[in-house]
Parts: C-alpha cells; structure tokens; sequence
C-alpha cells in the first residue's frame, strides 16, 4: 500500500501536468490534515523523548517536504479554481469537475462576489444586465393630475396716469404710457375705467 507522503507527491505531479482539477479522494483534505497532524507529533515526540536519535530528525524533515507538497497542491487547484470562476462570473458554464466540497462552496462564493461586484461598479459586463440596458425604454407614462394652465397675459397701455388704482391684492402706481402685463380679468378692469387701452400687439409703436 503506498504511504501518504509518496501519494502527495503522486497528485501534485498530476495536479501540475493537468488543465483542469485533477481526480483526488473525496475526503483528501481531512486526511491530509489528519497525515501532517500525526507526523508532526511524530517527530515532536522523537525530539523530546531522544533528541541525539535521527528518527525524530527524519520526521521533522518528512513533515516539512509532505507540508510544502500538499502547499503546492493546494495552490496549484486554488489557481485553477478562481480562474474558472472568473470565466463562470462573465458568463461561462458554472461546472468545476472533480471539485472536491470545500472547493465547490469556495467555487460558488467567488462567483457569487465577482456578479455582485460587476452589478454594482460595471452592470454591462453581465449579459443578464446589459440585456435589460439595451432594451428599449418605455415612454413615460403622463401624469394623473396636470395643474391649470395659467391664463395668457393681456398687454395694455396706460392713457390716463398719476393716480393709483386697487386691482384685487395689489396696488398699482399708474403712469401714462406705461406698459402693463395683466392677467385678463385686471386688464379688463382698467380699460373699463378708461385709464388704459388693450394692445395686439405689445411692441407696436407709441405715437406721441
């Protein structure tokens, strides 16, 4: 049967020379854990109980070599991992083949962060959301309760000036020749009191 270390080193040669992930056991990261734990005790103890033996010095050397293989390991799916999940983020297949359950959930998280970090800084780079940019804008519904428009303003030339006159609110200090904007209801008033006459046009030419 072949021991732990020599199937470390075994799948990082075949994670290093593979695209995608490489097959590996379904629980190879509890037993990896459970592997280095056990030789690190192994030499711990050697060293203590007989430091001038080279078995615990053997051990120690054993347990730094399988830490760094399985750190090679490791790194080398983690690389392989993030990029497909780039590629997943932007629009590609959502599949990661021989992802073992620690990396699928890392998988999925890191999708799941890269769509809501475009959605929120750069939504085009989403198909789903540069679809929904792309369609056409429905026209603005009109409004339910439209305000009166206000009445026209009536324009009217003071004849008969030097008095002041009441117009509802207001006061008005008449001057002749003046030129007024009224509304129509005002205008009326003063050209019934025979101090103002109506224009057509505003801007014709006074005649003195």
């Amino acid at each position: 049967m072949t021991d732990s270390y020599t199937q470390l080193l075994e799948s990082r040669r075949t994670e290093l020379a593979s695209r995608g992930l490489s097959k590996l056991p379904h629980d190879f990261y509890r037993t990896t854990e459970a592997y280095l734990a056990e030789t690190r005790r192994t030499y711990e103890t050697e060293l203590r109980s007989n430091p001038s033996s080279g078995k615990g010095e053997l051990a120690r050397q054993t347990f730094h070599r399988a830490t760094k293989v399985a750190r090679d390991l490791i790194d080398a799916r983690t690389t392989k991992l993030v990029g497909a999940a780039l590629q997943a983020s932007l629009g590609g297949a959502p599949e990661l083949p021989n992802s073992l359950p620690e990396e699928r959930k890392l998988f999925d998280s890191i999708v799941g962060e890269l769509r809501q970090y475009r959605r929120t800084t750069a939504p085009y780079l989403l198909p789903d959301e540069a679809s929904k940019a792309s369609a056409p804008v429905p026209p603005p519904s009109a409004p339910t309760d439209v305000p009166p428009a206000a009445p026209a303003l009536v324009y009217v030339r003071v004849t008969h000036g030097g008095r002041s006159m009441e117009l509802g609110p207001e006061t008005l200090d008449l001057r002749t020749h003046d030129l007024l904007s009224l509304p129509p209801d005002r205008a009326r008033l003063l050209v019934q009191a025979k101090v103002a006459t109506r224009l057509t046009d505003p801007f014709e030419r006074r005649v003195t």
